[in-house]
């Protein structure tokens, strides 16, 4: 049976793509489930699980991990140094569509690992990294509440720049000024849980796409996080309840992202638990995902990216993490 939709036909794996022609003197894979390679479509490989900083082996050994669990697509959102950018294309390895660094200026993000970018640089750094070779250009739209990094103007001209260059551009942004990041024209929302009804629908009649990342929104607070910031956390979780349904309602991609928090299958289940049903998450984190990124799923002609399972994850998300066979280009690494 093939997931998310519950098509029942055959598939083989000939010079590591699929084919529905039959094909004799072929194994058949374990399990009785098949879905497309799933996406992290909101990774940070170089970022270990207590946000320091990975060198390049590290990193790669990330990627390696993902692809036990059936990750087979990452679309990587932000690393330092850009190093997501130097690691060499390996076709053992998940599918990458890489950001490089994160594009915001001094105090508005993380500085143990960030360079700042002023205002009047955002454009020329942007279109250093599309020519360094990021698919995806990062920005943090905003950091403290109610306050844009880089004013709506800039973020529009941002914009039009990295789509000239031929890359598209994500933005991270937690506060009530997600409607003018929208409106600036990015491409994907990511974590945006503040996001209105016309917000979705803005970023719907552009194709755009919108990455919840509901691991990272329920990833523990440090012990000593004040009353102020529990709060805030508390009110994100509270309307996201809303905006993720309200979403995939109004038409926009909803894509399945870890950030650095638990794995593709803990996404899933949050996304399910805010509302989604279990194709509508199961799509979030395959062929939804993988289309956005131009990537293509079990067709004809597709490379071969599959993951198997004994058991149906739409009646069990739990058993997303363990699969039963991975296959990665047609070649079987599982």
């Amino acid at each position: 049976m093939l997931l998310p939709e519950g098509d029942q036909r055959d598939l083989w794996v000939v010079d590591g793509r699929f084919t529905d022609e039959p094909v004799d003197d072929t194994a058949p894979l374990p399990g009785h489930f098949a879905l497309p390679g799933m996406v992290d479509a909101h990774a940070h490989s170089a970022l270990g699980p207590s946000r320091e900083a990975l060198g390049l082996a590290e990193a790669t050994e990330a990627l390696r991990r993902r692809r036990e669990e059936g990750v087979l697509a990452v679309r990587d959102l932000g690393a330092p140094h850009s190093i997501t950018l130097r690691m060499v294309p390996d076709p053992s390895l998940p599918r990458m569509r890489a950001a490089g660094r994160w594009l915001a200026p001094e105090g508005r993000f993380y500085p143990s690992f960030h360079e700042p970018v002023p205002a009047g640089a955002l454009i020329d750094a942007a279109l250093a990294e599309v020519t360094a070779g990021a698919r995806w250009v990062k920005v943090i739209a905003d950091w403290l509440p109610d306050e844009l990094n880089y004013d709506a103007a800039l973020l529009g001209r941002l914009v039009e720049a990295v789509h000239a260059a031929g890359a598209r551009v994500a933005a991270h942004t937690a506060e009530s000024c997600v409607s003018e990041v929208v409106a600036a024209g990015v491409d994907s929302i990511e974590h945006g849980w503040l996001l209105s009804t016309g917000d979705l629908e803005t970023l719907a009649a552009r194709g755009g796409a919108y990455t919840p990342t509901l691991a990272a929104l329920h990833s523990p607070l440090p012990a000593e996080a004040p009353p102020e910031r529990v709060a805030r956390r508390g009110r994100w979780q509270e309307a996201a309840r809303v905006t993720v349904g309200e979403a995939v309602a109004r038409g926009v991609t909803v894509l399945a992202g870890t950030d650095t928090a638990g794995t593709i299958s803990d996404e899933i289940g949050y996304l399910i638990d805010f509302g989604l049903t279990p194709v509508q998450a199961l799509r979030a984190a395959t062929i939804d995902a993988r289309a956005y990124l131009g990537l293509t799923s079990l067709e004809d002609g597709a490379p071969a990216d599959v993951v198997t399972f004994d058991v149906d994850p739409r009646d069990d998300p739990g058993v997303l993490s363990e699969p039963a066979a991975v296959v990665l280009g047609g070649v079987r690494v599982r």
